[in-house]
């Protein structure tokens, strides 16, 4: 019996994972359709969270019968609460500059090395700066938050009203831009 359910939830994964994969980009298009002036991240976002929650519901609930009415209703809803967020106007850019200069000349300060060192870790910081300066305003405070403040993603999501999985793909996306932009240095 457990084996059984096992392959099913599996099967329902399945068929969710090749639902996407061939569905996500009407389904992008939707939510740009549906809710004007939003980012290309913000959409992808809003995609990427209501295939969690089809994945999620598959572990615990039935399968789905009819994934894309669902899907595309989930997407609905989620464009909805998506809009409610923006209109509240809350930054989660929320650090002043200061902040993160603080918090870069704290963790690359160490007062224990010689000269010339000390140069490398000054111009470093000064192009780690500029580096954050180009990421996005919502990418570059889950980074600072969650590296710089120590917060957990748990905490910023309560906070912030965000979707855990939604803060780790934009940490994810800025880890990326950074080394991308840091790969010569």
């Amino acid at each position: 019996n457990g084996i059984e359910e096992g392959s099913m939830k599996n099967e329902e994964q399945s068929r969710l994972f090749t639902f996407f994969e061939a569905e996500g980009d009407r389904l992008l298009r939707y939510v740009h359709a549906r809710a004007r002036r939003i980012s290309d991240m913000d959409a992808e976002d809003i995609v990427r969270d209501v295939m969690l929650s089809l994945i999620g519901r598959s572990d615990t609930g039935g399968p789905v019968e009819n994934i894309a009415a669902y899907t595309y209703r989930s997407v609905r809803n989620r464009i909805a609460d998506y809009q409610k967020e923006r209109s509240k106007t809350v930054s989660l850019d929320g650090f002043s500059d200061e902040d993160e200069a603080f918090s870069l000349r704290e963790m690359l300060a160490d007062e224990t090395q010689n000269t010339q060192t000390k140069v490398e870790r000054k111009e470093l910081m000064k192009v780690l700066s500029a580096c954050m300066d180009k990421l996005d305003a919502k990418q570059r405070a889950v980074l600072i938050a969650t590296e710089m403040h120590g917060r957990s993603f748990r905490e910023l999501s309560r906070a912030w009203n965000e979707p855990v999985g939604t803060l780790l793909s934009r940490k994810s996306r800025a880890a990326k831009a950074l080394r991308e932009m840091l790969k010569d240095y």
